[in-house]
């Protein structure tokens, strides 16, 4: 198994902190009384949600494989 740098986990939670405003954005703009807007950030939400999704299965395993290195370091 190949490690990854440890600043790969910054990306990820970077990148899931900037999913997360577009997401509560496109939330936002689903509270509107335009019925187009309303779709339009509907289906955004939807991609974003997977994306969101994504990111934390991401996360969690990059989080598990540092903590697995950091075991047999200790080993």
């Amino acid at each position: 198994m190949t490690e990854k740098p440890k600043s790969d986990l910054g990306k990820l939670v970077s990148a899931l902190a900037r999913t997360n405003i577009e997401l509560w954005h496109q939330e936002d703009i689903a509270r509107s009384q335009d019925d187009s807007a309303v779709v339009k950030a509907k289906r955004s939400i939807d991609k974003l949600n997977q994306q969101r999704n994504d990111l934390i299965e991401k996360i969690d395993e990059t989080a598990l494989q540092a903590m697995a290195a950091a075991a047999r370091e200790r080993a």
